[in-house]
Formats: structure tokens, C-alpha cells, sequence
């Protein structure tokens, strides 16, 4: 009997992945630029009563609609305001897809389609980490896949369920709330381009989803809230959501996030690692297949939607092809399904040869960086390698399946290395860390023109700017800027100390605090 097969399984496995999806989440501080004004942002609503218009200190952001904002503000009710309470929620929407991705693919395919789709999440590092960020992905991937899966239910009711379209509709909302109208998009090219495809005539999809209940709820999830930030805001909240945050960054690269058609690709290649592997054998077997089932369409026409739409968006990033990851997942447990144990051969090679050199690359290249709070944490990145020439051994003597299992946990504890050890060893390294001693007190603060955003989530207070609060600076006050921004500042004539200079991590830009004499 198959370790997928014993009764007591599916609890262990599911709560093995709660365990995957919430290690780490609270064990370092809320620093990445856009984690820092997510979070912030819902603190602020949460401080200031605010259930409308989202606000970065003090300052109207037009970035994302407010559905994760509200998330963070539940959870910062529940835990108060730190960094596992804002990730909190995230991390449970990615456990939330796994179970789903599991038990779904266990009552279409059978266990062992469960287990190896269940797998193909855990084992993406890309996966974990996008789940343990304070930012709006989690929600709109979680919602997208929910009204996708509603809708292949009520595809494969025969059109007779309607509470499945009406549920799909539900979701679908949720998800334009979550990120905008991308999500719209993406679902309703899927879904057309299926009713094109479709054997049953386009006519007979059409009529079905002709429900008024479906439409009326969408558009009550979906409205209120654009029309009541459009009112507070006299339209300007809009106009910048649409024109500035969504036509914008498609037409053209933004914050420098460009690069060529093939990166989006290539993002999703290895953020799927090592499931990845297979994608190409399993969508060949799909071509050949005379019927595949509904959700198997569904996952690949939405799966290439989504990739196509982004390779010709002028702006590229990693977290904008994960949605196609739970639906990638049910493809994978489809794909190993079938008893042929030989579909586990060549895989089981690469994958374990892949983590035997990624944590033995990465000790080898923190030599060059030559910090020590990374060196005294180095050789934990030796316990997946570890597990990686078990798997390779195991391939060898033909126990290609457990070969492929033991590679897939090799990237498991790869991902929680990263979690448990590098990030909070890297974090005590941040500026917002090392400047504590100085803004732990009851000094004032205030800022001058551009500053790291994560200091507003982890002093739990908005600064008010210099340029308006200058005849009000007394000595001892601190001033929150960054080194492009010194002789700006010096330009003004006030008499100050500079304390502290700090590199920014994973930013070109350099902390200052000053004092005032």
C-alpha cells in the first residue's frame, strides 16, 4: 500500500501543509517595500477607523482596491499589529488553495492525484514565500481559483446547479476587490474561450449563464465599494487605479520592472520548481487526449490566458503568473495519476540533482558576500542538499516515485530554511532593526521627501513631513530621510546631527536619520 493510500493520510498531509504555509510568518519584521505599505496601509485604516479610502501615512494609495487591507485589519484585531497577525491571513489563503488543490483533485483523479498536486504547491518556494507576504496576491490568487472551480462545477452539473454559478460570481467579485479588474479579465477570457471550444454549441453556455441572481451578485460584491471610493475621492481614486496602476503598468515597464516576453515564462518555470519538470510531458499528454475533463481544459486555457497576458504587459513580475500555480497543481496530479511508475524516471533525476546544487550554490556564494550574521546561518542551506542526494540516490536503484517524493521535500526544506533561519538572520541587518534604539523612545519623528515605508509599519505612527512642520522642529526631534535626498534637505538651513546610515536591503537607496540641534 502507497504512503497516499492509508486512511490516516489526507489529516496528516493537511496539516503538514498548514505547518509548510505558517513556519516563519512572525519570525521577521515586515520590511519589502510593497509588504511595508500593504501592512502599514491596514494600520493605519484599522487606527483611524477608515473602511473606505486606504491610506499610506496620511496619504491617499491608489495602488490596490481594499479587500486585503481588510484581512490585515482582522488580523491585527486578533493578534495585534505585528508582522504574523498582517500575514497571517495570506498564509491561510495559501493553505486554504492546497487543501482545495487536494481535495479536489482526490475526488476527480484519486489519491495519488491529490497527493502529487498537494505536493507541487509545498514544494515551490516561489509558493511559500508569495504566502508569507502581507500583500494583496494571496487573495486574488485564492478567489480566481475558487470562481474557476465553481464554474467547472457548474459546467459539469450540466448547467443545472446554478448555486455554483452564483458562487463563481461570488468569487469573481471577491477577486476584483482583491486586485481590480485583471481578474475579471483573466476569468472571462478563460471561460469564453472554453464556450468556444466546447463541443455543447456556444449558444447553450451562454444561456447558462444568463442568471440574474449570478450577475446581481457579482455586481453587490463588486460595486459598493468602487462607488463609495469614487465619491470620497471625486473620482480621483479611479482615475489613478485605472489609468496610473492597471492601463499603465500593461502598456509600459514601471519601477523598472521590465524585460523581454520570455521572462514571464521563465517565471513560471522556476517558481514552480521542481513540478515544473513535468509541464511539458503533461500538456503534451492533454493534446493527445480526444476528451480531457472540464477542469483540465479549464486549468490549461486559463494557464496560458494568464502567461500570454503578462508576456505582452510592458510590466513583468514574479507574483503576476502566480495565479496559474493551484491550476498547474491539478494538471501535475493528473499527469502522475496513471500507474506508470517510468513517468517518475527522468524527473526524480533532475529534481534531485536541482536541489543538491541550489543550496550548495547558494553556500558557496555567501562567501562573496561576506556578512557574518549569513555565514554563521550558511550551513543549515546544507540540510536540503542533504535530502537531495538521498532522492538521487533512491533514483538511481529505480525508486523513481520515492526518489521523486524525497526531491520535492528537499525543496520543502529548502523553503523553510529560508524562512526559519536567512530571513531573520538577513532581517536583524535592516536599517529598521538597527535604528530601533533610536526610535524606540518617545522622540518625535518627522521625514523629508523620500523614506523606507517599512518604518511607519514598525513604529506604528505616520511622520509628518518637513517641508510643512518646519517652524515646529525643536532639538531632539528626528528626521527621517535617505541619502539622494541629504542635500536637499541641507539646502533648507536647518541645524542638525546625522545618527545613523544604514544600507537599504534589496533597494539602491541608503537611510539617514538626523537630529535636530
Amino acid at each position: 500500500m502507497k504512503l497516499y493510500d492509508h486512511k490516516w493520510f489526507p489529516f496528516a498531509f493537511l496539516v503538514f501543509g498548514l505547518f509548510v504555509h505558517l513556519m516563519g510568518i512572525g519570525s521577521f519584521s515586515i520590511y519589502i517595500l510593497d509588504e511595508a505599505k500593504n501592512a502599514a496601509a491596514a494600520m493605519e485604516m484599522q487606527l483611524h477607523q477608515e473602511w473606505i479610502l486606504p491610506t499610506f501615512n496620511g496619504m491617499p494609495r491608489f495602488d490596490k482596491p481594499p479587500l486585503h487591507y481588510y484581512f490585515f485589519m482582522l488580523g491585527y484585531k486578533l493578534f495585534g499589529i505585528n508582522p504574523f497577525a498582517a500575514r497571517f491571513f495570506p498564509a491561510l489563503s495559501g493553505w486554504t488553495c492546497f487543501l482545495i488543490v487536494y481535495i479536489f483533485s482526490v475526488k476527480s483523479f484519486g489519491r495519488k492525484a491529490g497527493f502529487f498536486a498537494g505536493l507541487a504547491l509545498l514544494s515551490s518556494i516561489h509558493w511559500i514565500v508569495q504566502f508569507h507576504l502581507a500583500v494583496p496576491d494571496p487573495f486574488l490568487i485564492l478567489f480566481v481559483f475558487l470562481a474557476i472551480l465553481c464554474y467547472e462545477r457548474f459546467v459539469s452539473s450540466a448547467f443545472l446547479t446554478k448555486n455554483y454559478l452564483r458562487a463563481s460570481a461570488l468569487f469573481l467579485g471577491l477577486a476584483a476587490l482583491s486586485k481590480g479588474p485583471v481578474a475579471i479579465v483573466l476569468v472571462g477570457m478563460t471561460i469564453l474561450i472554453f464556450m468556444i471550444l466546447d463541443r455543447k454549441p456556444f449558444k447553450v453556455h451562454f444561456n447558462a449563464i444568463l442568471d440574474f441572481k449570478a450577475w446581481l451578485l457579482f455586481i453587490a460584491v463588486t460595486l459598493p465599494w468602487y462607488v463609495l471610493i469614487a465619491w470620497k475621492t471625486d473620482g480621483v481614486w479611479i482615475k489613478e487605479f485605472v489609468f496610473q496602476h492597471n492601463l499603465n503598468r500593461f502598456s509600459a515597464p514601471m519601477e523598472g520592472h521590465g524585460g523581454g516576453f520570455y521572462l514571464t515564462l521563465l517565471f513560471v518555470f522556476a517558481g514552480l520548481l521542481p513540478a515544473s519538470i513535468v509541464l511539458f510531458s503533461a500538456f503534451k499528454d492533454a493534446i493527445l487526449k480526444r476528451k480531457l475533463p472540464v477542469v483540465i481544459s479549464l486549468a490549461i486555457i486559463f494557464s496560458l490566458i494568464t502567461i500570454l497576458f503578462f508576456m505582452v504587459s510592458g510590466t513583468k513580475l514574479p507574483n503576476y503568473t502566480a495565479p496559474v500555480y493551484p491550476f498547474l497543481a491539478i494538471i501535475v496530479g493528473w499527469y502522475f495519476a496513471a500507474r506508470e511508475s517510468r513517468r517518475f524516471a527522468w524527473p526524480s533525476y533532475l529534481a534531485s540533482l536541482l536541489i543538491i546544487l541550489l543550496p550548495l550554490g547558494l553556500f558557496w556564494a555567501q562567501h562573496l558576500v561576506e556578512i557574518k550574521e549569513v555565514e554563521a546561518i550558511s550551513g543549515w542551506f546544507l540540510v536540503p542538499a542533504f535530502v537531495g542526494i538521498v532522492a538521487f540516490i533512491l533514483a538511481l536503484i529505480k525508486k523513481w516515485e520515492l526518489s521523486w517524493i524525497m526531491g520535492n521535500l528537499g525543496f520543502i526544506a529548502f523553503s523553510a530554511v529560508l524562512l526559519i533561519q536567512a530571513f531573520p538572520t538577513i532581517d536583524q541587518i535592516n536599517p529598521v532593526v538597527k535604528s530601533e534604539v533610536l526610535w524606540e523612545g518617545k522622540y518625535r519623528v518627522f521625514h523629508f521627501q523620500n523614506f523606507n515605508p517599512a518604518f511607519v509599519f514598525n513604529m506604528n505612527r505616520r511622520f509628518p513631513a518637513v517641508e510643512s512642520h518646519i517652524n515646529q522642529l525643536k532639538p531632539g526631534d528626528l528626521i527621517l530621510t535617505n541619502q539622494k535626498s541629504l542635500p536637499a534637505f541641507q539646502a533648507l538651513g536647518i541645524e542638525t546631527t546625522q545618527v545613523f546610515q544604514g544600507d537599504d536591503l534589496f533597494e539602491n537607496t541608503v537611510t539617514i536619520f538626523l537630529r535636530v540641534d
